[in-house]
């Protein structure tokens, strides 16, 4: 059996951290409040430069743990699951708590979440989930020489060229799209096959993710003055910071080269076993869309009036502070599917419809 990487599953929880450092940032108003060229504005970009490749991070995730593993049907229906049981109970809660917030679209939302893309990455995940026997087939038959060339040309195309031209030609909506996440997971399995965190020592991992941060930071701050300069209004200040850049996808990979080799130890590993099942929680919880209205969208434009130093440590304590509270939610929700037996159900259930299709 192949040995569990505690490391990963401390950076899918640090990932859903860096996701809500990105949601303080955007949904909760800062970086719109924030003037330009202040020192509040680009210590907000810095961390939102810092933070930009949590989601490839976590599609890498998929990739790297999925290519070694069971294919479970039960897996995705547990999420799903999980979903609709946030979905359903937090439109409720708004329903009876703020009058007039939940329209029938709401309600139509909460019941068909997939569908009417309630959380844009598990819809985009499910499709992934069901191609997922065709990739691992394609990461486990594939010789290397060919694997390597073909991914590499995936990527050349679907990300440099098009973060070069500042396109979306083949459609995956700057990396929102189950497309980019299928790329991505076989980026990720391709890594775990190949033991591509066999070179190099783990600090130079880190470093080089670093160094990418600085470098995204600098080269935003970089096209906006020249951009000020030469054109008389910024322009394309984002052009490396998108899912799809090569630049935001190599810090993605440096970060999961570094913690698939960090040695955790053994109380680590008791925590990281309690908490990691909690994670994709948190982003059902703070994400969703009446959460987003209601509780989070603008609210913390007020720290850009902090000294700059503040000003990030004020984001990241809100961050760590919503973290928490997902974590305590999504726990109590844990506990009512262990009491219902809903994976056990789900086994039995699964495995019944096996035995009948085998039939």
């Amino acid at each position: 059996m192949d040995k569990r990487y505690y490391g990963i599953d401390a950076l899918r929880m640090l990932a859903m951290f860096m996701v809500v450092i990105l949601h303080v940032l955007t949904q909760g108003g800062i970086l719109n409040a924030s003037v330009r060229f202040t020192y509040q504005y680009e210590a907000g970009w810095l961390l939102q430069s810092a933070a930009f490749c949590a989601v490839d991070v976590y599609a890498l995730i998929s990739g790297y743990v999925g290519v070694s593993a069971k294919y479970r049907y039960r897996n995705i229906a547990e999420l799903w699951l999980q979903v609709l049981f946030y979905t359903v109970s937090i439109t409720v809660l708004f329903w009876v708590l703020v009058p007039g917030s939940v329209s029938a679209m709401e309600w139509l939302k909460a019941i068909c979440p997939v569908m009417f893309n309630q959380y844009w990455y598990f819809s985009s995940y499910v499709a992934l989930f069901l191609f997922m026997p065709l990739l691992n087939i394609i990461l486990v038959k594939m010789e290397k020489r060919q694997l390597t060339i073909c991914i590499g040309m995936i990527l050349f195309f679907f990300s440099f060229v098009q973060t070069l031209f500042y396109s979306d030609a083949f459609r995956i909506n700057d990396g929102y799209s189950a497309i980019w996440l299928m790329i991505l997971y076989l980026l990720g399995g391709y890594m775990r096959k190949y033991k591509s965190n066999e070179n190099g020592k783990a600090s130079r991992f880190l470093i080089g993710y670093l160094i990418i941060v600085g470098f995204t930071w600098l080269s935003k701050l970089l096209i906006e003055i020249l951009t000020l300069h030469f054109l008389g209004q910024v322009r394309a200040g984002n052009y490396l910071i998108s899912y799809k850049s090569p630049i935001i996808l190599l810090a993605a990979v440096c970060l999961v080269l570094f913690f698939c080799k960090i040695n955790v130890p053994l109380f680590g590993e008791k925590m990281i076993r309690f908490l990691s099942p909690m994670a994709f929680g948190v982003y059902l919880i703070h994400t969703h869309p009446l959460v987003f209205s209601y509780l989070i969208k603008d609210r913390f434009a007020v720290f850009v009036t902090y000294p700059w130093m503040l000003e990030i440590l004020a984001i990241l304590g809100t961050a760590v502070c919503i973290n928490l509270i997902c974590y305590v939610i999504d726990f109590m929700r844990l506990q009512i599917f262990k009491r219902l037996h809903i994976r056990q159900k789900l086994d039995l259930f699964e495995e019944r419809m096996k035995t009948k299709i085998l039939r």
